[in-house]
């Protein structure tokens, strides 16, 4: 009976945390919409204003008490690590494919899965590092194309967007930790309100610089990519309040499916056959972890 009862408690942050990888993506397609028009920095400040509208209502439907003043140190990292990695990835989005982007992201639950065991003190079990290993294969079959066409010479933005987008995957790793730690003290309500408020704070002055004006046609998609921000921030956090960072962290890969239906349907950019393989191996990597 209460080996029944653990796997029911297990199967909704495990749920959570799948959710949470389609709506991150999903905020990513709508981002990608808008990145012809503006850069990554301006791209990201309309990402945390339009978060930013959910959590204040969040917040004040549910009263949650603000961090004791010990706690916003932490925080001020936090929301640092948050800012590096969604503009690195950001600007990734505008240099290459959806799919080949998200692709790259999937670095993070390697790193969480790493770091979690001197930071959090976890032990992960033989089953996640196999599910890592299998969405790390994935990685570097989906990755072994690019990075040697970039290496050649043919396409050096295109690493240099490979490389931003591997430096926000390393951040959001930490971003994912530091979730973990702080869900100990505070709630999920006064979490997704300051991740959202102060790091637009820190935005505002670097985003004037290059400002431009938004297109009265872009104010819905930018609310939308806040809601869907906030959602996967909240599912996020919901499910690491309840497992191991290192076991939801390999749950990401499973955003690579909707990356590429997404992809295809929005940008017309075609999966390759190193992409399917990819695939594939990424979710044996799911798959796996969600036996166990």
């Amino acid at each position: 009976m209460s080996l029944d009862h653990s796997k029911s408690s297990n199967a909704l942050p495990l749920l959570a945390g799948a959710l949470a990888a389609a709506s991150f993506v999903s905020m990513d397609g709508v981002i990608k919409l808008m990145a012809l028009r503006y850069d990554a920095l301006q791209l990201s400040f309309f990402r945390f204003a339009g978060g930013s509208v959910f959590a204040v209502l969040l917040w004040a439907w549910k009263r949650s008490p603000l961090p004791e003043r010990s706690a916003w140190p932490l925080h001020v990292v936090r929301s640092l690590f948050l800012l590096v990695s969604l503009v690195g990835y950001f600007h990734a989005l505008t240099q290459l494919p959806l799919a080949l982007a998200v692709t790259i992201s999937y670095l993070a639950p390697i790193f969480v899965s790493v770091l979690a065991i001197p930071v959090l003190k976890e032990r992960p079990s033989s089953s996640i590092w196999a599910a890592l290993a299998l969405g790390l294969a994935g990685v570097s079959i989906s990755l072994w194309p690019e990075l040697q066409a970039g290496l050649d010479g043919k396409s050096t933005a295109r690493l240099l967007g490979m490389l931003s987008a591997a430096v926000a995957a390393v951040s959001f790793a930490f971003v994912m930790l530091f979730a973990r730690k702080q869900s100990r003290s505070d709630s999920v309500w006064t979490i997704l309100l300051v991740q959202s408020l102060l790091p637009l704070v820190l935005l505002a002055a670097p985003a004037a610089w290059s400002w431009k004006p938004l297109l009265a046609s872009d104010l819905l998609l930018v609310l939308l990519a806040g809601g869907l921000g906030t959602l996967g921030l909240l599912c996020l956090t919901y499910a690491f309040t309840r497992l191991e960072a290192s076991r939801v962290a390999p749950l990401e890969y499973s955003s690579f499916v909707w990356a590429a239906v997404l992809g295809y349907l929005l940008f017309g950019e075609v999966p390759t056959l190193t992409t399917a393989l990819s695939a594939a191996l990424i979710v044996g990597g799911c798959l796996l972890l969600l036996r166990r």
